[in-house]
């Protein structure tokens, strides 16, 4: 593990040169370790480091930008020296991001669990055998991943201040098979200890079996029983296509125009926060701000998006501290989105239903059918059921959706009291905090 004063005694000294006018810091590190599986055999153990230092040089208010990979000093100061350069020879200056001064922030505590960091392939390869013989006897097989790792983000100011976080994270993901069933169960946390993976797999073999025999439905309207695997994929795609200020100074966000104003119904609240430790946390942006709580969407009203320091000067507002990568194309986005829950246990909405199909997750969705409605395709996938009086009836063939999902979110009549966090990929980086949703009336066109 990089230390914080490792990288204070490496980054900083860049900040004090006579140089420039301004020098700014971005140090990111996400080491990861998985263990790759399928037809229950593990074909894969990858250890993976991703580390990416960024110098930003502001020179005659002109920007610099130069990255490179390894802290070795030679490199760091050639790097830096391709940054300054860059600002040299730079023309067009209007779309110069700011290099910004910030107060240092505590770093948050209890998200970094030295067994989760720690955990070997031999470790992981242990439990997966046991996983894999428990379900030799139901002739299921698994396949799917199981990881775990430590994400760090350091940025250093012009004044050589620096705000640090870390924190660990194990995740693991299985598709239970057989025949042409599949079905999907899965779990992430902080520490390993807490991933529960003989749960997750009976969870996962329970879905499978009972998808042995599938029938199909007819296109048509339904009403839809999402579990959090399969809200979380609406919600990353709300934020990827209208969340952040980019979008809404683009004129294509849903959000655009619309601050203040109803966008779908009461029960909808939505927020990102990078210090909520229901999501993994990151409680400052690549610019080294505090990322404020944001709503996005609150009991239906839309709030403002989310920004960074350029953004912020375009829509004559301040930033809420969701600056990406310094050489990222995509703009602000939410990285602790939290979707808020209901009051109702997910087993009494289900138990309650008289008729409803339960989805466990979606994917090949794609969000750029028509932006400004948030309009949406894709298909159900690893377990889909008919619920009926209660009770799954039976297993459905997959189908294909297309909706307005903030339509689709003024429908809701139930929102499950349970959540789960549910990360972008391989934990990283990103994550949603999601619970069930009971919607009348989703669209299936296939």
């Amino acid at each position: 593990m990089i230390t914080p004063e490792y990288l204070k005694r490496r980054l900083k000294p860049f900040t004090k040169t006579k140089e420039a006018d301004k020098v700014g810091v971005v140090y990111f590190r996400a080491g990861l370790e998985v263990s790759r599986f399928a037809n229950s055999q593990i074909h894969q153990h990858l250890s993976d480091e991703n580390q990416i230092i960024y110098f930003k040089v502001l020179l005659d208010g002109r920007m610099g930008l130069a990255s490179t990979n390894s802290l070795d000093e030679q490199n760091l100061k050639e790097t830096f020296k391709k940054a300054l350069h860059m600002a040299k020879i730079k023309i067009d200056i209007r779309e110069n991001k700011a290099i910004v001064s910030f107060k240092p922030l505590k770093a948050l505590t209890g998200v970094n669990f030295k067994k989760t960091v720690r955990a070997s392939s031999a470790e992981r390869a242990k439990i997966l055998r046991k996983i894999f013989t428990g379900a030799e006897n139901m002739k299921v097989s698994f396949s799917g991943n199981f990881h775990n790792g430590l994400t760090q983000l350091a940025v250093i100011s012009p004044e050589g201040k620096m705000n640090y976080q870390d924190y660990s994270f194990a995740g693991i993901k299985l598709i239970a098979a057989r025949g042409e069933s599949s079905a999907y169960a899965g779990n992430t946390d902080y520490d390993i200890e807490k991933l529960r993976p003989e749960e997750i797999a009976g969870r996962a073999i329970k879905k499978c079996l009972l998808g042995l025999k599938k029938t199909g439905l007819e296109p048509g309207r339904y009403d839809v029983i999402l579990e959090p695997a399969a809200v979380a994929e609406l919600v990353h795609w709300l934020n990827y296509i209208g969340f952040g200020a980019k979008s809404v100074a683009g004129e294509t966000s849903f959000l655009y125009n619309k601050a203040g104003k109803r966008v779908c119904g009461n029960r909808v609240s939505i927020y990102d926060y990078g210090k909520d430790k229901n999501t993994f946390i990151l409680p400052f942006d690549f610019e080294g701000l505090s990322r404020e709580k944001t709503y996005l969407i609150k009991k239906g009203i839309a709030g403002q998006p989310l920004r960074d320091s350029y953004y912020a000067k375009i829509l004559k507002t301040r930033s809420s501290g969701h600056a990406n990568f310094p050489d990222d194309v995509d703009g602000p986005l939410g990285q602790n989105l939290v979707m808020e829950g209901g009051t109702l246990p997910e087993e009494k909405i289900i138990k309650s239903t008289k008729k409803a199909i339960l989805i466990t997750r979606f994917h090949y969705i794609n969000g750029f059918l028509d932006t400004p409605r948030a309009l949406m395709t894709g298909m159900t996938r690893d377990g889909t059921f008919l619920i009926e009086e209660g009770k799954i009836k039976s297993a459905l063939k997959d189908m294909r959706f297309t909706e307005c999902i903030l339509e689709a979110f003024s429908r809701i009549t139930h929102i499950s009291k349970e959540r789960k966090l549910i990360a972008d990929h391989l934990e990283t980086l990103g994550s949603i905090y999601a619970p069930s949703l009971y919607i009348k009336d989703f669209t299936f066109t296939s």
